[in-house]
């Protein structure tokens, strides 16, 4: 039981860090990003509308029928 509170405290302890505002940029970097490649993601939902006869539904909210 003590071990499980000292390594439970151990983790709060060392959840944050400060970054210096140098290295922001670096951290703040396309390969950071969730998607780092936006412009190939936009093409690949495009080919696949096509490929699939159907587009929309991946990033965007409505029903099945076209309607925005």
């Amino acid at each position: 039981m003590k071990t499980a509170i000292l390594l439970g405290l151990l983790f709060l302890g060392t959840s944050c860090a400060n970054v210096k505002q140098i290295d922001r940029g670096l951290i703040s970097s396309r390969l950071m990003q969730l998607n780092p490649t936006p412009e190939e993601s936009v093409f690949l939902e495009e080919v696949n509308s096509y490929r699939e006869g159907a587009a929309g539904g991946s990033a965007s909210v409505g029903g099945g029928c076209g309607c925005n």
